[in-house]
């Protein structure tokens, strides 16, 4: 096995002005990170199984499954998502005797935990800290495994959980009483667990892990819906998550948090390292997400170094004595910081208002956090709250807390006049004498201002950048972390480098304008909806976005993460109606392809995959480039993976095998000089490199009786045992899978599911040997049976997901087939 910590690089030439408090930092910062993760005092042999992650003003907190012997919930603290402080137990409550899955909420100044005692039903804790203690407040009400709680704008909440059917669903009185459950469409054919749902523009958003967790397959699928209860449509980009072979295997179990830019989704989930003395050892991984549109997908999993989670471009935690020179006082308001911990507005002498604003300010789209409560003994009826794109006294924004009203308002003021003002309803029992955070959004002229995550407004307003702030009027407030990105709605992916091997979106290109971050001649065609310059960016009918490029010598760049030095494969999500439409690659300045011809897809909406082949890459942090030379194409993303260089393979089967078979779910061995399985239920076997891509796969085959089938297997990835831990599973594999029955030729398609593609009808008798072969190149496959001169299926995979690459094999289903003369050579 193989055990891996968070890898720590002195970060050079820090900048203390990015800490937002004027101080070096007391240590060197992460400037990467690797995983697998190991932590201080995570529990001995059972690792950091189940990772949750939750952040509380401006701090994050990890807490993990429990060893089944022990009792207690361990808590880890950072800032920043790479440096973890081990906190303690958060609880030594009897009930968190092997404490299944912990997660918590902070809830109008409580901290509530959910967690199951050995996958046998749930209890609520509670604290007035995020480290503890917290206490049991509840008795078991059950729920089966795997708690979540999803809090929506309106402030309704909702317990998902596993269940027998897939997740389950159920609405929440407040935090301590769940109600009745439903059974959602989550689910993998299998046992699901681990669901975790949050909310991004208007869409609900579930994560769901299955099937087994000593599974090597176990993995993290999505689904998406409209409503919060029902209705989710799992994603044709599934699995989410998901490696069967080399560093880290067994994914699954995830949270997802922001990252400390205000701006980047974090997914944590665990691997399987292997059976620790009690239950499994797991370890903690890591990898960012990445949107486009509605479509969500993860720059992972990652195995070699990663840069560290960008920092905002400004916070302060206020740990300190005084107000450093980098606020300024507008109206000569009494700031000071409270015992480090918190800054404090005590004037209340007039109904002006007293605020402080940061020196820095932010750029034209940008997100800002504010933390902010009433002192304890607070009567008075006034406002705080925060301000934002601030320029002067006539240009600005405020979003305040009213406990009067129990309501959040907005006002926003250009050229010294009002021109929005607007209130939300908080819930009814909003505590305004505890800690709440508000969240702006400014994405170009639209405004989005969240309290405690709760979308409470959007509001189109011709405001530009500006500096941040606390305010109060008639109040005595007390404010916590604040900080601001240059980053919003996912933008942050731009600008990170993204690891290859692995999938970039095309609208990704890097930030910086014309001739760092794109080259585009047409600078009138500005297309604002996704990101506010003139290349030529366009939605698809499911939300996502692609870029037009249709000039020669246009180029879009991308920062990548290269993980060793190698001959990379790119397939390329394209569709053109032209006959001659060309593009190169570079790295840097380097042409790694020389010129490309595309093929005509039949249309600008006709979306085919094209793989390049042969690229050079160069280990570490690089820029690609992908040009236009000639014509016009439309390109999605481009997925890059590690080529191989096959040569022609073959096995007879005489009296042993020749070639380094895998076997999965039964042994495989020779007998009557044939390749045959120990047990006829369902069983595959593959040879070859994960990077092979065009070739034929050829053997014969005989049925042994009338049920069941029997074929050959191309371009297998992640193959895992779907007989396991009672899982039985047959398709437990992505790849095409060529098949005879008695009566049919078929193909189909695995993708840990089934999907049949194609089929006809044949007589195919028992005992008789039928040669079978199949050939792929790019995105078609044929099949022939018998016949080698005309293919009895001819099939286009033109999906989102097409397999190009992978190994080759055989498998059977419910039937003993016997395979033999076994030969694989290049296209």
């Amino acid at each position: 096995m193989r055990l891996l910590s968070v890898v720590l690089f002195v970060m050079i030439g820090f900048c203390s002005a990015c800490s937002g408090d004027g101080e070096s930092p007391e240590k060197p910062k992460a400037s990467g990170y690797q995983n697998p993760i190991m932590l201080d005092n995570e529990w001995e042999d059972y690792g950091l199984g189940d990772p949750y992650v939750f952040k509380y003003n401006g701090l994050y907190y990890l807490y993990v499954s429990t060893r089944d012997t022990d009792i207690g919930v361990k808590v880890w603290s950072s800032p920043d998502l790479v440096d973890w402080k081990y906190e303690g137990l958060a609880t030594e409550e009897e009930e968190t005797r092997a404490a299944y899955a912990p997660e918590v909420i902070y809830w109008n100044g409580y901290f509530y935990m959910y967690t199951s005692p050995g996958g046998n039903g749930h209890y609520v804790l509670k604290s007035d800290s995020p480290v503890g203690p917290f206490e049991v407040v509840t008795d078991n009400f059950g729920k089966s495994i795997d708690g979540n709680v999803f809090i929506d704008d309106d402030g309704s909440m909702y317990f998902s959980h596993a269940g027998t059917g897939g997740i389950e669903i159920a609405s929440m009185r407040d935090p301590e009483t769940v109600g009745e459950s439903t059974v959602t469409a989550a689910y993998m054919n299998g046992w699901t667990e681990g669901s975790t749902i949050f909310k991004r523009n208007g869409k609900y958003y579930m994560t769901y892990t299955g099937n087994h967790v000593f599974s090597e397959g176990y993995r993290i699928d999505y689904a998406v819906s409209d409503s919060p209860t029902n209705g989710y449509r799992p994603s044709r980009q599934n699995p989410l998550v998901l490696n069967t072979e080399g560093e880290t295997v067994g994914l699954g179990h995830n949270s997802v948090v922001k990252g400390p830019n205000l701006d980047t989704d974090y997914i944590f989930y665990h691997n399987l390292e292997g059976p620790g003395v009690v239950g499994p050892l797991r370890h903690m991984n890591m990898d960012r997400m990445a949107w486009n549109g509605d479509k969500m997908s993860v720059l992972g999993p990652t195995h070699t170094k990663q840069q560290s989670p960008e920092l905002p471009a400004f916070e302060d935690r206020f740990g300190r004595k005084n107000v450093k020179s980098n606020w300024i006082n507008l109206d000569d308001g009494d700031w000071e910081i409270d015992d480090k911990t918190y800054l404090r507005q005590t004037s209340t002498e007039s109904t002006n208002s007293y605020r402080l604003v940061t020196k820095a300010e932010t750029k034209s789209n940008y997100t800002a956090e504010f933390h902010a409560k009433l002192l304890e003994d607070e009567e008075v009826s006034g406002l705080y709250g925060a301000v934002f794109s601030y320029q002067d006294e006539n240009n600005y924004g405020v979003a305040l807390l009213d406990p009067s009203e129990s309501t959040l308002v907005t006002r926003f003021v250009r050229d010294g006049k009002e021109f929005h003002s607007e209130s939300s309803i908080l819930p009814t029992e909003f505590d305004f004498t505890k800690l709440h955070q508000i969240r702006v959004e400014k994405s170009m002229h639209s405004f989005k201002v969240y309290v405690d995550g709760m979308l409470k407004q959007t509001v189109e307003a011709s405001l530009k950048e500006g500096k941040i702030g606390y305010l109060t009027k008639s109040a005595q407030a007390e404010f916590g972390y604040v900080a601001f990105s240059n980053k919003v709605n996912g933008s942050g992916v731009w600008d990170i480098n993204k690891p290859l091997p692995g999938t970039v979106e095309a609208v990704h290109y890097q930030s910086g304008g014309e001739g760092i971050g794109y080259h585009d001649d047409d600078q009138g065609s500005t297309n604002n909806e996704y990101r506010p310059d003139p290349v030529d960016i366009r939605k698809d009918s499911e939300g996502a976005y692609y870029v037009r490029m249709d000039q020669p010598e246009e180029w879009l760049s991308y920062k990548v993460n290269v993980d060793e030095a190698n001959s990379f494969h790119a397939d390329l999500r394209i569709a053109t109606q032209d006959e001659d439409s060309q593009l190169k690659i570079k790295q840097g300045d380097t042409d790694i392809t020389g010129t490309i011809s595309l093929p005509n897809t039949g249309g600008n909406d006709n979306w085919r995959t094209i793989t390049i082949k042969d690229l050079e890459l160069t280990k570490g942090n690089q820029e690609l480039r992908i040009e236009v030379v000639k014509g016009e194409v439309n390109i999605a993303s481009m997925t890059f993976y590690k080529g191989s260089t096959m040569t022609p393979l073959s096995d007879d089967f005489t009296e042993r095998i020749n070639l380094d078979w895998s076997m999965y779910e039964n042994y495989w061995s020779v007998k009557d000089d044939t390749f045959q399985p120990s047990d006829k239920a369902f069983s595959k076997v593959l040879v070859g490199e994960n990077g092979w891509t065009d070739y034929q796969v050829e053997a014969d085959i005989q049925l042994g009786n009338t049920s069941g089938d029997a074929g050959i297997l191309v371009r297998g990835l992640n193959p895992a045992n779907g007989m396991s831990h009672g899982q039985n599973n047959p398709d437990f594999m992505q790849g095409y899978y060529a098949f005879i029955t008695t009566n049919g030729i078929y193909l189909g398609k695995q993708n840990y599911g089934w999907e049949t593609l194609d089929s006809v009808s044949a007589t195919l008798p028992v005992d008789s040997w039928h040669h079978v072969k199949a050939d792929v190149k790019g995105t078609r496959l044929k099949v022939f049976v018998n016949d080698m001169d005309t293919p009895k299926i001819v099939y286009e995979d033109t999906s989102v997901q097409p397999f190009t690459h992978g190994k080759a094999g055989f498998r059977v289903m419910n039937n003993q087939a016997s395979f033999d003369n076994f030969q694989l050579k290049p296209n």
